[in-house]
């Protein structure tokens, strides 16, 4: 366990995680094929507590919750990142990597929703 920070919830009334719909979230870990942007780490046997999503423009900053504003992120990048932009904070390959991503979720969204039904069908 590292000394990373969890994060806090906006608030007691939206844990931490529930701001996105759990297939959106999904999508866009399919699409960033389970790395992080920053660091390029798999995350594909990491715990679920170590992979996050980041908001390319910070929330406070105006940032939306739209995919193209949305990478995956290992925990320890995304506590690292701070509020610095994300341009500055990332590498160069980190910056092909994420430029590669901006992108609708199209298909991965089907195959999200075709996973999580999947999943519940064999509950």
């Amino acid at each position: 366990m590292t000394n990373v920070q969890r994060k806090k919830a906006h608030s007691p009334h939206q844990p931490t995680g529930t701001w996105i719909r759990s297939e959106k979230r999904l999508a866009i870990y399919l699409r960033d094929e389970f790395a992080c942007a920053y660091c390029g780490r798999d995350l594909h046997d990491a715990a679920p507590a170590d992979i996050t999503l980041d908001h390319l423009e910070c929330r406070q900053d105006g940032g939306a919750n739209h995919e193209t504003n949305l990478v995956t992120a290992c925990r320890s990048c995304n506590c690292a990142r701070k509020s610095l932009p994300w341009n500055r904070f990332a590498t160069k390959s980190a910056k092909r990597r994420i430029e590669r991503r901006w992108m609708d979720l199209g298909r991965y969204q089907v195959l999200a929703l075709d996973l999580i039904a999947r999943r519940r069908a064999s509950k």
